[in-house]
């Protein structure tokens, strides 16, 4: 026989649940009594729950539930405090005070004495009865705005009527504005000559931009020709230095002749208001290596090369600005008219034209020459068989031109000697270049053929008819 007992103890932490559970379910309490366990038999017996009944345990899960939602904690903040009212003053808000404070001192004590009864409400202000469908309304006339009287006061308050479309009378101070009617003639005027005025200040400053002077070495000035193309020269111009002698020559009698037409084309490279400025530019061209000339029968204008045609003119360009990028060259044409007579008063007339042809021919040649080696990577020497034939027509020359200043032709004689003295320099230059080749020898014939034209050019205007 076994002594054992089992012994029931009770957490003191569930103690107080198991009392408040106990409470709700409302059973008995019982006496617990130690046994023995050969005292007692645990008899199971089923209870048969009750169809829609709730236990005991399901009432008190359901109350503890129920606790969680209890009103107090719905809503856990019971004091109402106002609304948030800032304790400093806003730009608007004082603002706002400021106006209202003004309209009310403005208004004054007069404010009662000139508000006047206001207007009882209209029929259609009235206050009307709810809308029913089955009620039958009265048929009236629609409401004009001359149904209501004139406002009499600014105070009163606007009515109701989205009908009264009237502007509300603003009180002013009595100032009225109008609208002058006539015409501001003296601002039309102004307005035209400031426009006059402001078109030829920029007229001006255009034409000071293509026409202005700029600066060469030396503190010298040079007309710059880039507003308009060049014009043509005539030979038959007559230059105003050789004023006297072309009256004199006038006074001879005319022979016939023929010479033909011709033109050039020339670099220019600028038109000087001074001879010192075109001296100036000469001597830097020569120490760079190149062409130059100078014509000083219109203006001064510095030419840097020529070409027998415009071909040959833009080779030499492209060559003159490889050699020095800054310099600026255009194209000139410089023409020669035909001519049926001259006036000459020395022996031989008829050898004149004669001597044109030939320098004409050495021209040529010479010019071809220079802008075919020009235009070469590494300058080549010229033939033999070249030179042989610009010595011979270049002794015809002189022999011609010797005879021509054996007579008494004074005025002709000294451009005579000049055309003659520029093309000995010429084919001199291409002597040295056939020595030894080299691109400075050949710039120098050009200044030299140059010279030639310009001389003979002179020639011709003065014995032209």
């Amino acid at each position: 026989m076994s002594k054992a007992r089992i012994t029931y103890r009770f957490d003191p932490k569930e103690r107080a649940e198991s009392e408040r559970r106990a409470t709700r379910v409302q059973q008995a309490e019982e006496t617990v009594i130690p046994l023995y366990q050969e005292e007692f038999q645990v008899i199971e017996t089923k209870r048969e729950e009750e169809p829609g009944g709730v236990t005991p345990y399901q009432q008190a899960e359901r109350e503890q539930v129920e606790s969680l939602f209890e009103s107090h904690a719905l809503n856990t903040f019971t004091t109402d405090f106002g609304s948030w009212n800032s304790p400093f003053e806003t730009e608007g808000e004082r603002v706002e005070r400021i106006i209202r404070d003004s309209q009310q001192a403005r208004d004054g004590g007069d404010k009662e004495a000139a508000r006047s009864p206001l207007l009882p409400l209209s029929q259609h202000d009235q206050p009307q009865p709810p809308f029913s469908p089955q009620h039958d309304y009265p048929r009236q006339p629609h409401p004009t705005r001359m149904d209501h009287p004139e406002r009499t006061s600014p105070y009163e308050p606007m009515e109701h009527d989205w009908r009264a479309r009237e502007p509300y009378p603003e009180p002013g101070p009595g100032i009225r504005y109008t609208k002058s009617s006539g015409t501001p003639w003296f601002r039309i005027a102004t307005s035209v000559a400031g426009a006059v005025v402001t078109g030829i200040a920029f007229g001006f400053f255009v034409l000071s931009m293509f026409s202005s002077d700029r600066e060469v070495p030396g503190g010298v000035t040079i007309t710059n020709t880039v507003a308009s193309p060049a014009p043509s020269v005539q030979a038959g111009a007559k230059p105003t230095g050789e004023a006297a002698a072309v009256t004199a020559t006038s006074a001879l009698p005319s022979t016939a002749v023929q010479i033909p037409a011709k033109s050039y084309t020339f670099l220019q490279n600028g038109v000087f208001s001074s001879l010192q400025g075109a001296k100036a530019l000469q001597d830097t061209m020569s120490k760079k290596g190149l062409a130059t000339a100078l014509d000083t029968s219109d203006k001064m204008t510095v030419f840097v090369g020529f070409g027998k045609t415009r071909d040959d003119a833009n080779v030499l360009k492209q060559q003159v600005q490889a050699a020095d990028k800054s310099i600026e060259v255009y194209l000139k044409n410089v023409d020669f008219p035909a001519m049926t007579s001259i006036r000459w008063s020395g022996a031989k007339p008829e050898s004149v034209p004669s001597f044109i042809a030939e320098g004409d021919k050495l021209v040529n040649t010479i010019s071809g020459l220079t802008v075919v080696h020009l235009a070469e990577t590494k300058p080549t020497a010229i033939g033999d068989d070249s030179m042989k034939t610009i010595r011979t027509s270049h002794q015809t020359l002189i022999t011609m031109s010797a005879a021509l200043t054996d007579g008494d032709e004074p005025n002709a004689k000294s451009s005579i000697q000049k055309m003659t003295t520029a093309m000995n320099s010429a084919v001199q230059s291409l002597e040295e270049y056939k020595k030894a080749p080299s691109q400075a020898m050949l710039w120098q014939a050009q200044s030299s053929l140059m010279q030639y034209i310009l001389a003979e050019k002179a020639l011709l205007s003065l014995i032209g008819t």
